[in-house]
C-alpha cells in the first residue's frame, strides 16, 4: 500500500505539469489564456445554439466591447457579432482568430484592441505590427472582408501614456491608409472638451471603463463610418 503512494503522487504531479504547459502557450500567462479559452468556448457554445450568419458585421476587441451589452440590438441592421472578451490584449485576439473571427466569414470586422497592450509596456510599434498581423491573416483568408479599426482611446487612469497612444493611432492609421480594405474610425475627439481635456463623464469609477454616455458618444461616429443610417 505504502510503494504505491509515492509513485502516485508521481504521476499526478508529472500530469499537472503538462496540463500547466499546456496553457502555457505563446508565452501568455498560464491564467490569461485560460480565463480567454473560457470566454472563446463560451462563444463557441453560443454559435452552437444561434450560428451567426456569413456576412455579418463582427466587433472583436477587449472590455469595451464586453461591457457593451447593447451592441448587438444598436447595430443589428448591421448583423452586429459581438466578440469582445475581458481585458484582452491584440495577441490574445491573434490567438483565437481562426475560432472567433475567421470562422464567422464576417463582410465587416469592427477592431478595438491595443489599449490593454500599451498599459502592459508595449511600444506603439509593437501595438502595430500586431494589428497588421490581424489584418493580414484576415485578409489572406477573407480577401473581401473590411476591417474598421476604432483609435485607441486613452482614459483618466491611463493619461500619463497618453504619448504613446497617440503614436500607436499615428502607426496605425498611416498603414491603414496603403490599404483599401482597412478603415480607420476616430473617437478621439469625441472624447474630449472644448478645451481638449478628456472628458470625465465618459468614465466610470474606476476611471478605466466607458459609462453609457460613452457609448452614446461612439454610436454615431461608428454608424457614420460603416455607412450606416442614424
Amino acid at each position: 500500500m505504502r510503494s504505491g503512494v509515492p509513485r502516485r503522487l508521481a504521476s499526478l504531479a508529472f500530469a499537472a505539469l503538462v496540463l500547466l504547459s499546456s496553457f502555457a502557450f505563446a508565452g501568455a500567462p498560464v491564467q490569461a489564456r485560460d480565463l480567454w479559452e473560457i470566454s472563446v468556448r463560451q462563444f463557441e457554445g453560443k454559435d452552437k445554439e444561434s450560428p451567426p450568419p456569413a456576412g455579418s458585421t463582427l466587433f472583436v476587441g477587449s472590455s469595451t466591447f464586453t461591457r457593451w451589452t447593447t451592441l448587438e440590438s444598436e447595430f443589428q441592421d448591421c448583423h452586429a457579432v459581438n466578440r469582445g472578451f475581458g481585458g484582452s490584449t491584440i495577441p490574445d485576439i491573434n490567438h483565437y482568430i481562426d475560432r472567433i473571427v475567421i470562422n464567422y466569414k464576417p463582410s465587416r470586422i469592427v477592431f478595438y484592441a491595443g489599449t490593454n497592450d500599451i498599459a502592459a509596456g508595449h511600444s506603439a510599434q509593437q501595438v502595430l505590427d500586431d494589428f497588421r498581423s490581424f489584418a493580414e491573416k484576415v485578409h489572406r483568408s477573407l480577401p473581401d472582408t473590411q476591417i474598421y479599426f476604432i483609435s485607441l482611446s486613452v482614459a483618466p487612469c491611463r493619461l500619463r501614456l497618453s504619448p504613446v497612444f497617440d503614436a500607436g493611432n499615428n502607426l496605425v492609421k498611416a498603414y491603414v491608409a496603403k490599404n483599401s480594405y482597412l478603415h480607420y474610425i476616430d473617437v478621439t475627439p469625441v472624447m474630449h472638451d472644448k478645451s481638449g481635456a478628456l472628458r470625465a463623464d465618459l468614465f466610470g469609477p474606476d476611471n478605466l471603463h466607458m459609462t453609457r454616455a460613452g457609448y452614446d458618444a461612439w454610436v454615431p461616429i461608428l454608424r457614420k463610418a460603416l455607412g450606416l443610417h442614424s
